[in-house]
């Protein structure tokens, strides 16, 4: 029995004109993805701008969260950090919040790093948190980490501290790696990190998702994984995961976040939406962009597809 399972949004970081983070819009922002059917948000991971932003921005953001009710057992907090102090602060402070879990990425930025060095830090960071209850999910995204999170690691993390470390988020896209990952550990929760793949790996044992593209997506990636053991009864499910992949597509072909926000500028009227963190560099004119007019059309299609009493 997984102990976290589940489609988890990771959720853009709303920003203002000084770059500043927009907190209303957060707030409405999260609020309305919990009404999708999803299991939780995941704030501040690498689709939240997370290593753009300080420690003292994310501790103040999720204090208003929580000041408005947001309720902090739906909550995975991306805690990890290149500097140790401030991983285990937020760590420390997500753990007191009562958050479901810790999303930690290993330190980043050296290269060719030793598995026991990787180590190393997670051991840090779990016992200077010092709560035998607080799980953690590993963060496999090499792209952006240059870590691979491998099975020693998983292997010497897990015989360590069996009652945190209850799983891993994998966005590397290597589908057989997912696969091998899910068959060797039991009762580890391996979440996908592309919505695309995520019935391929969740029909395998997978725990689910936690992904960026359900920022557009949760209503109809939430019903594909609660539903998939059941889609021989479900007519036109073939269809719902085709349009996943299509919109997962066009995320593809271009800088996610950018691409998610100018969306939102959009789709939600407002241009505050389509501002980004440097170095990353928003897009002009989003309503003449052909990913934004693409994705607003595929978008529509959820509602069309799903019955309303889903």
């Amino acid at each position: 029995m997984f102990k976290i399972s589940g489609v988890y949004c990771a959720v853009i970081t709303p920003l203002n004109t000084n770059l500043s983070i927009n907190n209303n819009l957060y707030l409405r922002h999260c609020q309305s993805l919990m009404k999708k059917g999803l299991d939780g948000l995941t704030i501040f991971g690498t689709n939240g701008e997370a290593s753009s932003l300080s420690i003292r921005q994310k501790i103040h953001c999720i204090e208003f969260l929580l000041e408005n009710r947001v309720d902090p057992s739906s909550l995975i907090v991306g805690s990890g950090s290149s500097s140790l102090e401030d991983a285990i602060e937020l760590t420390k402070f997500t753990a007191k919040i009562g958050a479901k879990a810790s999303l930690l990425i290993p330190a980043f930025y050296f290269k060719n790093v030793t598995d026991d060095g990787v180590i190393a830090y997670y051991r840090n960071v779990i016992e200077q948190t010092g709560d035998n209850n607080f799980k953690f999910l590993l963060y496999n995204i090499p792209q952006y980490s240059g870590v691979t999170i491998n099975f020693n690691i998983i292997e010497n993390l897990l015989k360590l501290y069996p009652s945190n470390v209850v799983g891993l988020k994998d966005s590397t896209g290597n589908i057989d790696n997912m696969l091998q990952t899910i068959k060797y550990f039991n009762d580890f929760s391996v979440f996908c990190g592309n919505g695309a793949m995520a019935l391929h790996t969740s029909r395998r044992g997978g725990a689910g998702a936690i992904t960026g593209d359900a920022n557009i997506t949760a209503k109809l990636l939430s019903f594909i994984i609660h539903n998939f053991k059941r889609e021989k009864e479900i007519d036109n499910f073939n269809n719902l995961q085709a349009l996943i992949e299509n919109i997962r597509n066009v995320l593809s072909s271009y800088e996610q976040i950018s691409l998610l926000k100018a969306y939102y500028s959009i789709a939600d009227n407002m241009k505050e939406w389509n501002n980004v963190m440097p170095p990353l560099k928003k897009i002009d004119n989003p309503s003449n962009n052909k990913q934004v007019t693409a994705l607003l059309d595929l978008v529509k299609q959820i509602d069309i597809l799903i019955p309303t009493s889903s």
